[in-house]
This record gives structure tokens, C-alpha cells and sequence, in this order.
């Protein structure tokens, strides 16, 4: 294939990329793995101290290999995964990883060298130009916008390819869409992924040979699907370990302190609470807790690392429920078996608040472009949350069912912006 642009979407969930040919369509490269191929790799490394000398660098894997080489452990592992959640985190310098330090930028550039390596992306990439993504506003709660972009081209470069642009990702997936348009249309780009949700008004004229885009307005928030993960894990977890029950240090009882479930009903957050101050200050808690059993369970989870098996039974429950009215939710912790069913509707009074922050976000992108939301012809839903039930209801309410197209969720945006990178 001779490529005429390259785009790469890295995602808080999964990283895609696309090349756009001479025939000026887009393809997505398959990812290869021992498990299986697929069209996205999972953002997540899997470290392995090195063999015979553990002070050499640790080895690494990324995606299903580095979810497959996790679980089937022998020895110490070390996951990582959204990092993308802390690319606007001031707070986060690096990280050790067994005798090794590593930076945000190296962490995320060694996943993309794997990217690199599995697609055969390398050559291509020295034959024409890289387009990357970033959302409208980075994940967190006060991201610092220039840190996070600045964070995110050093960690292309270090993966071997500095980027040639950077293009917003509900920009790029409206590119997506007018690839496969005809006519003119006024569209919201709604591009709901794993760490934000992305809006974007375009005006779109596929009358020509190439599509023409006249971006009118751009909105996004920090909230996605890994909020509505940890809102399953605060709601029907934490409170089977010990949130909401009391510790005795001295003579008088404590509530045990919230911030420790706050940060563990966050995968990004829970995977970082392994640490020698974390858990001294919650051992101590654990020696004078009220429901010892219970407060055992969620340090048995930081202890061992299993937060990475906790997500995934909540992730199997939030897939379920986007097909079914109840899911169940089956996970041990030590002394702890937690076996409940959730309700969709129980799930969506969860999200309730997130949804409508989102809303008001989209309403956001509307008002400044100051089009009337009846003279909207198309909504693109793009991303894994434009899945769940609650969230195309809320757009389908909003505008009109007949109004809503997606399709290529989890790809769409990289296609983009591998389509931003072509010559007009």
C-alpha cells in the first residue's frame, strides 16, 4: 500500500490507525495478536521483570497479548492502563515500574511502538504524513490543556514519528462521516469514547469529488464510559467493602474516608494506589475497622493487583446491559463474593447526573453555533459509549430517531484523521 496520510486515534480504551491510499479511501490496520486479530488494540501494557537480570529493562506487551500475559502471570506483573486519563494531570510525573521509572510520555510511546510493530505501520509511517487526535477537552478534574497536548506529541516522538497535525476527534470523525454522505447536511458529531465526549457542529458538502467541512462549533467534557464504569464500581461494590462503615483509632468512631473509594471506583486511579504510603495509611485503617471482613476484601484488591479483573466484570456488565434489562455482577476480593444482578434502570438513575452534564455539553455546542437543533439533518454517534441504551435515547429524544447514524464506533475517528491528512 502507498499511503497518502496516517492517522492514529489513541483512545483511553483502545488505539486505532488508519492509512488513506491512493484511492483515497481509508482502511483500518488489523492488529495481530497470539489471541486473535482485531481492528483496535487495547491501551493497556502488561510489564514482566526481564529474565535472567531483573535490572534490565522490565518486558513489555500491549494490548490482548499484555491482557493475556497478565492473567496468566507466574510472577510479579505490572498493568497499565487509561493512561490517556492523565495526560492533563499535573500531579502525575512518572511512575516506577519494578526497578525502572517511567514517564507518562514513555509509557504511551512504548504502547505505540507495539501498535507500530504489530501492524507493520513503521515503513508506512516514513512515507507520508501522521495525523493524531485529541479530544476538546482532556480527561480530569482541571486538565491543563497545553501540558496533556504537549505530553501527547512527546509521546509520538517517542515512539519513533513526530506528528504532522493534530486534529480534534469529533472534527475528525465528521470527517468520517462525510466520507460516506451525499448531499449537504448540517451535523452534530457526537464522539462519546472511554475518557470524553466530544461535540462538534459541521456543515458537510459531499456534492464534489471530496467532501468540503465548515467546522462551526466544538464542546467536550471529561465524562465517558469509564465514568459509567465507576459508577457500577461506587455503587454495587464499594459499599460490599466497607464504604460506609466505620474505623476506631482512639475512642471515638470515624467514617472510613470516601477518597479511598473515590479513587478506587477509578481504574486509572485504583491501578496507581499499590504504593507504599497508600496502603500504610489504609492498613492502618484496617487494623481498627468496625467491618473488618469487608475493609479485608478492598485491600485484598490493592494488594494483589485485581483491579484489572474487577473492571472487566464491570465492563461485562455495562456490555450486557446495553442488549438487556439486567446483568450480573460477579466478583471475589479476598474474604468477599459480591453476586447481585443490576437493573438497567438501576444503571441509569447511576449515570443520571453524568448524562446530563453530557447533554448540556452537546446543548453547548448547538447554542455557539447558533444553528436551531430542528435544522440539524444528521447526528453521528461515534465511540463505544454511543452503545449504551441511555445515551442514543438521550440523543434520539432530543433530535429525532431518524436523525441518528453511526456505524465504525471504535474506529471512525482514526479513519478521520487519516482523511484530515490528505492534500486539498
Amino acid at each position: 500500500m502507498q499511503p497518502i496520510s496516517i492517522g492514529v486515534d489513541f483512545g483511553t480504551s483502545n488505539t486505532v490507525i488508519a492509512v488513506v491510499g491512493a484511492d483515497l479511501g481509508s482502511t483500518v490496520l488489523k492488529v495481530p495478536s497470539r489471541v486473535g486479530e482485531g481492528t483496535a488494540l487495547p491501551s493497556i501494557l502488561c510489564f514482566r521483570p526481564a529474565e535472567p537480570n531483573p535490572r534490565e529493562r522490565p518486558i513489555s506487551s500491549a494490548g490482548a497479548d499484555a491482557i493475556a500475559d497478565y492473567i496468566s502471570r507466574t510472577g510479579p506483573a505490572r498493568l497499565v492502563q487509561s493512561m490517556k486519563s492523565f495526560l492533563g494531570s499535573r500531579a502525575f510525573v512518572d511512575t516506577k515500574v519494578f526497578t525502572h521509572t517511567y514517564t507518562l510520555e514513555s509509557l504511551i510511546g512504548t504502547l505505540l511502538q507495539h501498535l507500530y510493530d504489530a501492524t507493520g505501520a513503521r515503513e508506512l509511517l516514513t512515507q507520508a504524513p501522521l495525523v493524531i487526535g485529541r479530544p476538546i477537552e482532556f480527561a480530569g478534574a482541571s486538565p491543563d490543556d497545553e501540558l496533556a497536548q504537549t505530553r501527547l506529541k512527546a509521546a509520538f516522538a517517542f515512539a519513533g514519528r513526530e506528528a504532522d497535525r493534530i486534529g480534534t476527534e469529533p472534527e475528525a470523525a465528521a470527517y468520517a462521516f462525510a466520507s460516506r454522505a451525499k448531499g449537504r447536511h448540517l451535523v452534530l458529531v457526537a464522539d462519546l469514547g472511554g475518557g470524553t465526549s466530544d461535540f462538534s457542529i459541521v456543515e458537510v458538502n459531499a456534492e464534489g469529488a471530496q467532501p468540503k467541512l465548515t467546522p462551526l462549533a466544538q464542546t467536550g467534557i471529561g465524562i465517558a464510559g469509564d465514568r459509567f464504569d465507576y459508577q457500577i464500581v461506587y455503587n454495587a461494590v464499594c459499599p460490599a467493602l466497607g464504604m460506609g462503615s466505620q474505623f476506631q483509632p482512639e475512642t471515638k468512631k470515624l467514617p472510613i474516608p470516601l477518597w479511598i473509594y473515590a479513587n478506587f471506583a477509578s481504574w486509572h486511579q485504583l491501578s496507581m494506589m499499590n504504593n507504599r504510603q497508600t496502603l500504610r495509611h489504609i492498613t492502618d485503617i484496617l487494623r481498627t475497622a468496625v467491618d473488618q471482613e469487608a475493609f479485608e476484601g478492598l485491600v485484598h484488591v490493592i494488594r494483589n493487583e485485581e483491579g484489572f479483573t474487577l473492571f472487566q466484570a464491570v465492563s461485562r456488565v455495562k456490555q450486557t446491559l446495553t442488549t438487556q434489562d439486567t446483568a450480573k455482577l460477579n466478583f471475589k476480593a479476598g474474604p468477599i463474593e459480591i453476586d447481585r444482578m443490576v437493573a438497567r434502570a438501576e444503571f441509569e438513575q447511576w449515570i443520571a447526573d453524568d448524562l446530563s452534564r453530557i447533554e448540556a455539553t452537546a446543548d453547548e455546542a448547538v447554542r455557539t453555533a447558533g444553528v436551531n437543533p430542528a435544522n440539524l439533518t444528521r447526528v453521528f454517534m461515534t465511540g463505544g459509549t454511543a452503545l449504551v441504551p441511555a445515551v442514543r435515547e438521550l440523543f434520539a429524544r432530543k433530535f429525532g430517531a431518524d436523525k441518528l447514524v453511526g456505524g465504525d464506533e471504535f474506529s471512525s475517528v482514526a479513519q478521520g484523521l487519516a482523511l484530515m491528512g490528505v492534500p486539498r
